[in-house]
């Protein structure tokens, strides 16, 4: 014997099984670094083929949340993408999750901050692509640990950038003291005597001054695209023997 009482719980079951698809889906784009709306669109598509009404959408909470349960130990969605670059956006792309004091950062999340940073970084270094990487995923840190986030943004990027990202963003926050007239004298001369040390000042003023609201960044997929281009630019010269 039917039982139409059962059949609006019944939709709501599959309703609920279709947001937690298109969510899970959506999480991946935001690992390739999609914003979580044009992700949840194009999971929407991609699963199911047609149009879906808004209110069987997930909304960005529940694509963020997908976000944080699939995060691997490290902090990091690499293991849901590609290639160094797609791992690097998949790093990136987490600190759209991270919230920062409104009074102090108007710019809004953690990623538009960082976005911020590389544009600056790049209208001054355009062709330094370890400067770059350093700029895009300074803070990383954030979503895995706030308790130690250079630690924590060092061990999650470690297979995925030079040494000299490495050492960038390990002194950050020395090179941020410094212009803050805070570092301690010996601090200060192992700072100045180091090679990038006017680079490591730089993506420190480039910190600071990036808190700007509505500051027209690029986003992270064409953050990631220029730092593809440096690498093969690079790769290109060193292949004919040129310095580009």
């Amino acid at each position: 014997m039917m039982q139409p009482a059962d059949e609006p719980h019944d939709r709501e079951d599959v309703t609920d099984r279709l947001r937690r698809r298109i969510a899970g889906e959506a999480a991946r784009g935001v690992a390739t670094g999609s914003d979580a709306r044009r992700a949840v669109f194009r999971a929407a598509r991609r699963i199911t083929g047609e149009w879906v009404p808004a209110d069987q959408l997930p909304d960005t909470a529940e694509v963020q949340g997908e976000v944080h349960r699939r995060l691997d130990a490290t902090g990091s969605l690499a293991h849901l993408t590609g290639d160094r670059f797609d791992a690097l956006a998949a790093v990136a792309a987490v600190l759209a999750t991270v919230r920062r004091n409104p009074a102090r950062h108007p710019e809004g999340d953690a990623l538009e901050h960082s976005l911020q940073v590389f544009d600056r970084v790049r209208s001054e270094r355009p062709f330094d692509e370890e400067l770059l990487t350093a700029a895009l995923i300074h803070d990383v840190g954030l979503a895995i640990d706030r308790r130690d986030p250079v630690a924590a943004a060092l061990e999650a990027v470690d297979e995925l950038v030079t040494p000299r990202t490495c050492w960038l963003l390990a002194s950050l926050p020395a090179a941020t003291a410094y212009v803050e007239g805070r570092l301690g004298y010996r601090a200060r001369k192992r700072l100045e005597a180091h090679a990038d040390f006017l680079d490591v000042l730089l993506l420190a003023e480039c910190d600071r001054r990036s808190r700007e609201k509505d500051y027209p960044a690029p986003t992270l997929d064409e953050a990631i695209k220029t730092l593809r281009t440096l690498e093969a630019e690079a790769g290109e010269a060193g292949a004919d023997g040129s310095v580009p």
